[in-house]
């Protein structure tokens, strides 16, 4: 499973832009903002330790380093725009310890959503299209979209100690997470994690717990069941083997773990999927996640500028 400290590389226009299928996305940072709108399916965002629940039309928006996890019952469509604050550094210097404190933008039929709304389908189109001049006009479009947020949802400065504090926190959340990401599959105690870095053990628990919104145990167990879906759903290994390879230390963790986390049992789990639903799952069961290709994205793009009901 990939480290969920996110590295998100960029062309040299600082922002990159894209559709996906989003089933499930562990708990992760990055030093990006990150701002999707969701055009089909519906889709839970767990951030700021609050659930919110998102349906066609509505926005959301992640401030750098702040850790944020998404889930949907069936795979969600998304526009995703991911943009580095220095995109805007130059001539917006405070963008660097700027952090929105509202992350929603519901469809409400207003006027300023359809404008936010226009201006993301117009910049994604530009964007993959790449025709003569796009980077002009996506660098116009991108100013405009974020002058549009800053004037729409509440937002607050922190001062510099809180920056650098902020990006210090999410320096060792990476290393930690990194090191649960390598061992996940043996048996892990967070005393362990509290050994490697030189942290009290309440210390530890109480940041973990402050950081990603959930505790250690929960975190873990989610990463455990995310990999044994994978497993059930990629090969016909028996449930115990699963169960082992992905950590848990007996069946009864291990149901019940995964009950939790998708609602019925492993076992219920991988029987409810007919073999042609299990075909489409696999294009992306390695991440939960399906990326839309350039040419397939403009046409549902293309769509979405009809006027917008």
């Amino acid at each position: 499973m990939n480290q969920e400290f996110e590295i998100i590389s960029h062309s040299q226009m600082n922002f990159k832009l894209f559709l996906v299928n989003m089933l499930y996305r562990t708990p992760h940072i990055h030093k990006d903002f990150e701002l999707c709108l969701l055009l089909e399916g519906s889709l839970s965002l767990q951030a700021q330790n609050e659930n919110h629940g998102l349906k066609p039309g509505d926005f959301f928006i992640v401030n750098p380093f702040q850790s944020h996890e998404l889930k949907a019952d069936s795979p969600a469509l998304l526009v995703s725009l991911q943009v580095h604050p220095s995109f805007f550094s130059s001539y917006y210097p405070q963008i660097a310890n700027l952090e929105f404190t509202s992350l929603i933008l519901q469809k409400d039929g207003m006027d300023v959503h359809k404008k936010l709304y226009d201006m993301m389908i117009e910049l994604a189109c530009l964007y993959l299209k790449k025709n003569d001049k796009f980077e002009l006009k996506c660098a116009g479009l991108l100013n405009l979209l974020f002058a549009g947020l800053l004037d729409t949802l509440p937002s607050r400065l922190l001062s510099d100690k809180e920056r650098n504090a902020s990006q210090s926190k999410a320096s060792r959340m990476r290393k930690i997470i990194h090191y649960i990401d390598e061992h996940y599959s043996e048996k892990l105690l967070l005393s362990d994690i509290s050994l490697k870095e030189d942290l009290s053990l309440t210390y530890l628990s109480h940041f973990f717990k402050e950081y990603l919104g959930i505790p250690f145990q929960e975190y873990l167990a989610k990463i455990r069941c995310e990999k044994a879906r994978q497993l059930l759903l990629l090969t016909d290994f028996p449930l115990l083997d699963i169960c082992m390879s992905c950590g848990f230390s007996d069946s009864k963790y291990f149901n019940s773990g995964f009950r939790r986390q998708y609602g019925c049992s492993p076992k219920e789990y991988r029987l409810n999927f007919r073999h042609d639903q299990l075909k489409q799952q696999q294009k992306s069961m390695l991440t939960t996640q399906e990326f839309l290709s350039a040419a397939s994205s403009i046409v549902i793009l293309e769509r979405c500028l009809l006027p917008f009901q």
